[in-house]
């Protein structure tokens, strides 16, 4: 039995690195579940939860993360919703999305949710021609403006995100002697490997993993799929359809099915149901 996934977060004061790796075996058992993409389209499916939800680590308490990709070459959707507790539930579409694009064209939008009711924070990254891959690390660049990547395994449902610290004492005086980005992930590189061949899914045997290096530990959270629908939202997302043209909203039934793209939970409602007053917001 699979343990729950986790996203553990190091420490390497030395070099002056973070990481934070996520261990996600339960993660994609639980979404290969619910969604019913086959073949490639689950593989690179796989790759983006995979390679986006290291982002969490950038979360404040409160605060929660959405990540859309309207890719126009080829043509799919994908949104990944998650917060700093490791609530999260994402969607691919078109269902039937069967390919593992090398190079996507689109555009991502990146939303932060502040707690408090902050206004939040929108950005945009367009992509031309771009390898799929490479979209969450320019997301970082571009949106984050950090000096980081992430590296997702071919051998286990794993990856991790390494991040550059600032130097502590900067002065016209100090020069930085740490490692490169790209030389520390190299001088490295078979310890990572060798984690993501070893695929654990116990907490002390990971920690053990990077600890025999130069990380030290410092948290770890749940990551786990959870969806906050209900049928009072899905009533009150249909409210508008149903009022501008009922009859072709039910067809001439007496109820219809509505299906949450994101958990496929499924909920019989009535006109009697639309008819009611608004309970809740909309369902983002």
């Amino acid at each position: 039995m699979l343990n729950a996934s986790r996203l553990y977060s190091f420490l390497d004061m030395k070099n002056g690195f973070s990481l934070h790796f996520l261990e996600g075996q339960k993660l994609i058992h639980d979404l290969a579940i619910i969604h019913h993409i086959q073949g490639q389209g689950f593989a690179y499916f796989r790759d983006c939860v995979l390679s986006t939800l290291p982002l969490i680590s950038f979360l404040k308490p409160g605060e929660s993360l959405g990540i859309y990709i309207d890719s126009e070459n080829p043509f799919f959707r994908l949104k990944i919703e998650t917060n700093h507790s490791g609530s999260t539930r994402m969607l691919l579409l078109p269902e039937d999305f069967n390919l593992f694009p090398l190079k996507i064209t689109g555009e991502t939008r990146i939303t932060k949710l502040f707690q408090g009711g902050h206004a939040p924070y929108t950005s945009v990254v367009h992509f031309q021609d771009m390898e799929s891959k490479q979209v969450v690390n320019e997301i970082i660049k571009t949106s984050y403006q950090a000096n980081a990547e992430v590296y997702v395994s071919e051998v286990a449902d794993q990856s991790l995100l390494l991040l550059k610290l600032p130097p502590i004492n900067v002065d016209s005086q100090f020069k930085d002697e740490t490692p490169s980005l790209e030389s520390f992930f190299k001088k490295n590189k078979n310890m990572f490997h060798q984690i993501f061949d070893d695929h654990h899914n116990d907490v002390e045997k990971i920690v053990k993993s990077f600890e025999q290096s130069s990380f030290a530990y410092l948290s770890s959270r749940q990551v786990e799929l959870f969806c906050p629908c209900s049928k009072e939202r899905m009533i009150d997302n249909l409210r508008m359809m149903y009022l501008k043209d009922p009859e072709a909203l039910f067809d001439g039934k007496p109820n219809l099915e509505a299906k949450c793209d994101y958990c496929k939970k499924t909920y019989d409602i009535t006109r009697t149901d639309l008819e009611k007053p608004i309970t809740s917001g909309p369902l983002n």
